[in-house]
């Protein structure tokens, strides 16, 4: 107790110390982090502008380790309280956030920042599963394709908003994840994968504890896998299901990446998680849909009838959807998925090429137009 009262208050005042600094360098590029688990997605960026602006990246983070290793980054704990503060009183040309509704929370925009840049931690629609105003007060997104700039410019029409740049840059994660996964691995288990819904109790699907209970009764290897917002809402649930299913079979996933256990995983089962989609086009493996809930966390969603979200797209072309009474026949359910699934191969690339922008090429192509945009 009294060590962590210390940590607080050096975290404190260095947050103090690092405020003041930035404020007389006013840096040519922050990276604003939440915690580590977000910073596979900030990488591949940093990775690019590395090169060409080495000891010019502050990346700033509220987690005490999550830091770049890299000695031409500069990395800096913020202490919580202070976020407000921070973002208020430094000046910088360019800040890349993936926190979503700019301005209308904690983080407010200024004019001391030349340039608020969005960049995706997920391959999702722009309409359904983030809030109204996610995306309306950033100048510049690093979009994933051109699904996601016919999403953004549609919202601009209807609300009259203000026109960002919209770059087509692709998934960078996507790229990442492609390059990194191993497909001789031994793939024996299921994954299961829950996102996270306003629209529930405790934010998660607890249903997800029944089909647990069935898919180990089967005697199946389960991995269980949070999302990272379940770590903030959902910790009463999470500790449940820890002591709960404690068995040889059953494996409890805190890693901060998710790669192993996708390696690992014969089928993914989820609900409305962006992993989905990532584990499909990545492992080319078959994904199970808890369709019971939809997640619908933007109030206006209906303003886009005539756009269909991604996730539905790739559940309609290549998901299968089960529902609660499907739990006593789910190991069955699983192996005709996996059989099934093989049909559905020769299109998926084609998917891919044509729903992503610069598929194994983000880097590449952000290096080529960073110049012009930044």
């Amino acid at each position: 107790m009294f060590k962590n009262l210390i940590f607080e208050i050096k975290s404190f005042f260095f947050s103090i110390k690092m405020i003041i600094e930035l404020k007389k360098i006013k840096p040519k590029f922050i990276f604003f982090s939440e915690e580590k688990s977000y910073q596979k997605f900030s990488k591949p960026i940093i990775d690019v502008l590395i090169d060409e602006y080495p000891n010019k990246i502050y990346y700033l983070s509220i987690d005490k380790n999550d830091k770049i290793r890299n000695e031409r980054v500069r990395n800096y704990f913020i202490h919580f309280f202070l976020i407000n503060f921070i973002f208020n009183y430094i000046y910088a040309e360019n800040i890349f956030m993936t926190i979503t509704d700019l301005d209308n929370h904690l983080i407010k925009k200024t004019k001391k920042i030349n340039k608020y840049i969005y960049y995706f931690h997920s391959p999702n629609s722009t309409t359904k599963s983030y809030t109204t105003e996610a995306f309306d007060n950033y100048d510049i997104i690093l979009c994933n394709g051109e699904f996601q700039i016919k999403e953004i410019k549609l919202r601009e029409r209807l609300k009259n908003l203000n026109k960002k740049k919209l770059i087509p840059t692709g998934y960078f994660y996507l790229d990442a994840l492609s390059e990194k996964i191993n497909h001789n691995k031994n793939n024996n288990e299921i994954l299961i994968a829950p996102s996270w819904n306003y629209q529930h109790k405790h934010f998660i699907n607890e249903n997800f504890l029944e089909l647990l209970d069935s898919l180990l009764s089967k005697n199946l290897k389960v991995i269980f896998r949070p999302h990272p917002e379940h770590y903030k809402r959902s910790k009463r649930i999470l500790e449940k299901i820890k002591h709960k299913f404690i068995s040889k079979n059953f494996l409890f996933d805190e890693k901060i990446e998710n790669i192993d256990s996708m390696e690992k995983a014969k089928c993914l089962i989820t609900d409305s998680s962006g992993i989905a989609i990532e584990y499909i086009l990545t492992l080319k493996r078959p994904v199970l849909y808890l369709d019971e809930f939809d997640k619908v966390h933007n109030k206006e969603f209906s303003d886009y009838n005539d756009l269909k979200t991604i996730d539905r797209t790739i559940k309609e072309n290549f998901g299968y959807l089960i529902k609660k009474q499907d739990f006593e026949h789910i190991d069955i359910i699983i192996n005709k998925a996996s059989e099934d699934f093989k049909k559905k191969l020769y299109k998926l690339d084609h998917f891919k090429n044509n729903t992503f922008a610069n598929c194994g090429n983000t880097k590449s192509y952000f290096a080529k137009i960073s110049k012009e945009i930044l």
